[in-house]
């Protein structure tokens, strides 16, 4: 028999080594036309040949079943990682909104701060007027 990387298919080239994952075979080896494109059927010619032993019923049942765990598995892997991409935005969102509202508390505080000390000011005015008049009316009539 012949080497692969020897042998050519009816075209005259050196024919491609593929993997098969089809339903019937999946995981066996198997040399063809380097042309053959799998997602339409076309063939540049009909060389085709198994390298491998044909597989048995369970070695076939047992390798669909982890072609379809995989499969489960990397879709698990893409929901999570969406959420993961989702609660990243969320969370950026959500320290946005807090310095937001830490800049209102911050301004507010400010606010009475200036409220208070306008207060206080008034408070002393009102103590300074009440006690120049008391003073001058003691002066007057006292």
């Amino acid at each position: 028999m012949a080497r692969f990387e020897e042998k050519r298919c009816g075209c005259g080239f050196p024919v491609a080594r593929r993997t098969s994952w089809t339903h019937d075979n999946p995981g066996r080896k198997f040399v063809a036309c380097k042309f053959f494109n799998h997602e339409t059927g076309q063939r540049g010619c009909n060389t085709f040949e198994w390298v491998d032993e044909e597989i048995l019923d369970w070695q076939r049942d047992g390798t669909n079943v982890l072609i379809a765990e995989k499969h489960r598995l990397s879709t698990d892997l893409s929901i999570l990682r969406t959420r993961l991409a989702c609660t990243e935005h969320e969370k950026g969102h959500l320290a946005s909104e807090l310095n937001m509202l830490k800049n209102r508390k911050n301004r507010a505080e400010i606010g009475l701060m200036e409220e208070e000390n306008s207060r206080n000011k008034l408070l002393v005015t009102c103590v300074i007027v009440s006690v120049v008049v008391s003073f001058c009316i003691v002066k007057l009539f006292g």
